[in-house]
């Protein structure tokens, strides 16, 4: 599934020449894509004719700002793609649902083989509204826009920090772990507490920052919080310049079809049985509810 990493890589593309275009049409060929929307023709309705006036990203969610105060929301599930093409003519990949034709010129194509992704419009709660009911653990943040963000989309209200979006403190950081017992992969991974972290980077993060992925999270000491507070942006950083990971089934490319390269840097992800790069003791690979988890039983004693 593509995580922040691979999100952003797409969204800093998008960006460069999404932003003052013009939707023409929407053409959508598997509803199910659109499935919040009571038809295709109702989601088609609400993104012809407007202009995309923001690219941004919370969490695994792409949000497209529209000139009508709507956000388009995009999450790429566990195979979705974004893909240009310069036009109709252009071969389509097989799995494509839904067709963007700008006034401009171009496509912009959503690919889904396995259909967990969706697409969906967000309307911006009037100020006559209830207020937006926003996740206690991004409450927390002290700057960034990412709370902005989740009051225009209340779908999104309920992530928890994004490590970008969102600026919070180690000191903060360590309210958070200290009130949780549950495994620090858990805590890690769990999108309420922090949005856009899955598989791959968790098992990167915590080799980084030298813990094991079952430490409960309220047993770490101040030294260990820093320590994984500062590992999460290190190693999020670095994927994002390397353009997210790509893995053996290729199915993350980025909008003009092109892999990450980050899985070359992987310390630990995929890794069983070859040796650390550090202590040269073999990757280990344990099933923690139903997902693989990769680790270095020296480093991460």
């Amino acid at each position: 599934m593509p995580e922040l990493a691979e999100v952003e890589t797409v969204r800093a593309s998008l960006a460069r020449d999404l932003i003052g275009k013009k939707i023409k049409s929407a053409a959508v060929t598997n509803g199910r894509a659109v499935r919040r929307h009571k038809t295709a023709k109702d989601f088609r309705a609400m993104v012809e004719g407007h202009s995309i006036k923001s690219v941004q990203r919370l969490g695994k969610n792409l949000v497209l700002g529209l000139d009508n105060s709507t956000h388009l929301v995009i999450h790429l599930g566990m195979s979705g793609q974004l893909l240009r093409a310069k036009g109709p003519k252009d071969p389509k990949p097989k799995h494509t649902h839904v067709v963007f034709t700008f006034v401009q010129g171009g496509e912009l194509r959503y690919v889904d083989p396995r259909t967990f992704g969706e697409l969906y419009v967000s309307k911006t709660p009037a100020e006559s509204d209830p207020p937006v009911e926003i996740s206690k653990f991004a409450r927390l943040s002290i700057g960034g826009d990412g709370l902005a963000l989740r009051r225009a989309v209340p779908e999104l209200a309920h992530l928890g920090l994004d490590p970008f979006e969102d600026q919070i403190g180690w000191d903060r950081f360590a309210a958070i772990l200290r009130s949780r017992s549950t495994p620090l992969k858990a805590v890690l991974t769990d999108q309420d507490i922090l949005a856009g972290i899955g598989n791959i980077y968790a098992d990167e993060i915590l080799f980084s920052a030298g813990l094991r992925f079952d430490r409960p999270a309220e047993s770490l000491s101040t030294i260990e919080i820093r320590r994984l507070h500062r590992a999460i942006t290190e190693v999020l950083t670095e994927a994002i310049k390397h353009g997210g990971s790509t893995l053996d089934d290729e199915q993350f490319v980025d909008p003009d079809a092109k892999p990450g390269n980050f899985q070359q840097f992987h310390q630990v992800y995929n890794r069983e049985g070859q040796a650390c790069y550090q202590c040269r003791q073999a990757i280990r690979r344990e099933s923690v509810r139903g997902r693989s988890t990769y680790y270095c039983e020296k480093c991460q004693a």
